[in-house]
């Protein structure tokens, strides 16, 4: 897959919704995650207050968070992995939502509050998928592909350097994917929901790929 050198410029013409899109809820749910308790969800939950700053998130995250959580949960915000104990939407590891929601807004989200709250947790991912990408498409020199990747690979591994590794990865005893095939995996993802954001309607010219 060639990378188009102009596709951040493309990428400033829209913005995809804050709602994952209809190509990545079709994709149904991860067989290694499983349903939290529902409880009861607040009628009129109280608004997102953020304590400091929100970056702005650049189009290309809401790609690869839509790209990823197809990957991790299939847009099941209550999902829990029964092997990590990895949450919601986009399978954040539970000893990382003190620091990142503190990061992210300002304040410590519980577990609770995360898996009942689909605002704080997109909130949340997308402030760290931000950083992820903009480090990414700086060590890439530019190149979307690999910083596609990168940030992939840092979202389940922690290590962006690692999107290359072919050795099958191990947690509790149980078998994942490798950090490449998991990789290259929201890689297509992320290419098929540009293509379907960006169909070429009869008559139309070409317009610049994401990747």
């Amino acid at each position: 897959m060639s990378l188009n050198l102009h596709a951040k410029r493309a990428f400033a013409r829209f913005y995809l919704p804050e709602i994952t899109s209809t190509i990545v809820l079709t994709i149904g749910l991860s067989s290694c995650a499983v349903t939290a308790n529902p409880g009861r969800l607040s009628a009129n939950p109280v608004p997102i207050s953020f304590d400091q700053p929100f970056n702005e998130i650049e189009p290309e995250v809401i790609l690869i968070r839509q790209a990823i959580i197809g990957q991790e949960s299939g847009a099941n915000f209550r999902a829990i992995n029964p092997h990590s104990g990895a949450l919601g939407y986009a399978q954040i590891m539970p000893e990382n939502l003190p620091r990142w929601s503190k990061e992210a807004l300002g304040y410590v989200v519980s577990k609770r509050d995360f898996l009942a709250r689909p605002d704080l947790q997109i909130a949340i991912v997308d402030f760290k998928l931000n950083q992820y990408w903009q480090r990414s498409i700086v060590a890439s020199n530019g190149n979307v592909a690999i910083a596609i990747q990168r940030v992939a690979s840092w979202w389940y591994s922690g290590k962006p350097e690692k999107y290359t590794n072919t050795a099958t990865q191990y947690y509790n005893g149980h078998r994942y994917p490798s950090i490449a095939s998991y990789s290259k995996s929201v890689l297509r993802r992320y290419q098929a929901i540009w293509d379907s954001q960006n169909a070429i309607q009869p008559g139309e010219m070409q317009r610049d790929r994401g990747v």
